[in-house]
């Protein structure tokens, strides 16, 4: 199902955000989960 793949894609970029090394992994992260919080439902369809 997509939500679930989005939600396996949240959880990823929250490891991403905890274990990167520069802000390069970071800022990415928290793009794609800005993303998927403000536009899951264009997303899924």
């Amino acid at each position: 199902k997509p939500a679930s793949y989005l939600d396996k894609l949240l959880k990823l970029t929250e490891t991403m955000q905890l274990t990167a090394k520069c802000g390069l992994g970071q800022s990415v992260a928290n793009s794609f989960s800005s993303i998927v919080e403000n536009f899951r439902e264009e997303m899924i369809y």
